[in-house]
């Protein structure tokens, strides 16, 4: 075992270690092969959030950390056919630099996880393993960045878009980002049949895991699983596209198409960095320049807050879910809510979309902004609640209203 997971169990009030035998907690501690001892491979399980399901995962421990030795971490998502085991030309730079990295064994709805593409079950595959490492290991929370290329491109994005305040920075290459438009795309001439053999298996694989071909019937799995749909949300989260110019398996023009739709709510998203005459499968950019990109991004707000805080919010998800000072509920069946709410000239103001509550959370807005008036418009009925921790300070529900809000700051 770990020393340091070993005193971090005995000491961490809370939480305690779970064993194999009970199909829980495993920690198997090897020496890397390939990384030097001063590095230790270790695996680990937890439970989905998503489906109570047991998950596997790799991580990577420098040796000697004290529980005041604050380290960023790296959590990958790995490319289709991959695992929790397929990102080792990471480790040495990782170990190199001194950081945790964590690799989760993903799963899917209706694959495994060599093939599960963007599926929520994945997403959460992510979330947990980042707590997981945060509740046993000295994890700099402001330093936590995520990234993956091909299928963990993919799900890397969509996991920034709907988790935009987890996360420092992200990396995402070669990514499909809007699946309907990748399936229904025209091929390039002379494809050698090798590589049209993998679009076909790639094609087979992804409409296993959607629920078939792109219809009706799926239209709604495919929207979710697709970046594009959750453009709004990239502004609230540094996001870095790379892609190969030549790439026959994903188009580039799957980056090309997020970042134009990206721009249309945040002007500063940066170039995607383009590797002229690559292909899609060779790993194009090194795990060097993937760490270069993200160790200057510290998830911090003005004054040393700990998050950045963004006063205008414009969201889409397509589950519940807090994000940044907002929790959003979408309606019930096919909806993704999308919302745009505002704290300023005195007024909170709310625009509401195929949502069914939205819930503010005062201990997340900082002490110096207040609101003492509301504004609310939506499409439908809408419940729209004011909370400070556990108590609820205002409730309302509605399609349009506007009023005032005393009894926020009573004081004044």
């Amino acid at each position: 075992m770990s020393c340091w997971h070993q005193r971090m169990t005995e000491s961490q009030s809370g939480v305690s270690p779970r064993v194999l035998n009970a199909g829980h907690l495993v920690l198997v501690c090897l020496l890397a092969l390939g990384v030097s001892a001063g590095a230790e491979q270790v695996e680990f399980s937890f439970k989905s959030s998503y489906d109570g399901s047991e998950q596997l995962a790799f991580a990577l421990v420098p040796e000697a950390l004290t529980a005041q030795d604050k380290r960023p971490l790296l959590v990958l998502a790995h490319h289709a056919w991959g695992s929790r085991h397929s990102q080792a030309y990471y480790y040495d730079e990782i170990e190199k630099r001194g950081w945790l990295l964590v690799v989760p064994e993903l799963h899917g709805r209706h694959s495994d996880g060599r093939f599960s593409m963007a599926a929520l079950e994945a997403q959460h595959d992510l979330i947990d393993a980042i707590q997981y490492m945060e509740a046993h290991y000295p994890v700099d929370s402001s330093r936590v960045y995520l990234a993956g290329r091909s299928m963990g491109g993919m799900l890397s994005a969509v996991t920034a878009a709907k988790y935009p305040g987890r996360f420092a920075a992200v990396v995402s290459g070669q990514g499909i980002y809007d699946v309907e438009a990748w399936q229904k795309r025209s091929a390039p001439t002379a494809l050698s049949a090798k590589t049209l053999q993998l679009r076909t298996r790639v094609d087979s694989l992804l409409s296993v895991e959607l629920g078939g071909t792109f219809s009706p019937s799926t239209n709604y799995t495919y929207r979710r699983q697709s970046a594009v749909m959750y453009a709004p949300n990239f502004q609230y989260v540094p996001t870095i596209f790379w892609h190969g110019t030549l790439d026959e398996i994903v188009p580039p023009e799957q980056t090309e198409s997020l970042v134009a739709a990206i721009r249309q709510y945040d002007r500063f998203q940066p170039d995607p960095h383009w590797l002229q005459g690559a292909p899609h499968l060779p790993i194009n950019f090194p795990a060097s320049w993937v760490l270069d990109q993200l160790q200057h991004h510290q998830r911090v707000g003005l004054d040393g807050q700990a998050e950045r805080f963004y006063p205008r919010l414009h969201l889409v998800t397509d589950e519940a879910k807090r994000i940044l000072w907002l929790t959003i509920e979408p309606v019930e069946g096919e909806g993704m809510a999308e919302v745009e709410v505002s704290l300023a000239a005195d007024k909170l103001d709310v625009r509401a979309r195929d949502t069914r509550s939205l819930t503010v959370h005062l201990d997340r807005i900082p002490e110096r902004v207040r609101f003492s008036h509301y504004s609310i418009e939506a499409g439908r009925q809408v419940r729209v609640s004011i909370v400070s921790g556990d108590s609820e300070i205002f409730t309302i529900t509605t399609d349009r209203a506007q009023g005032r809000l005393s009894q926020i700051w009573p004081d004044e």
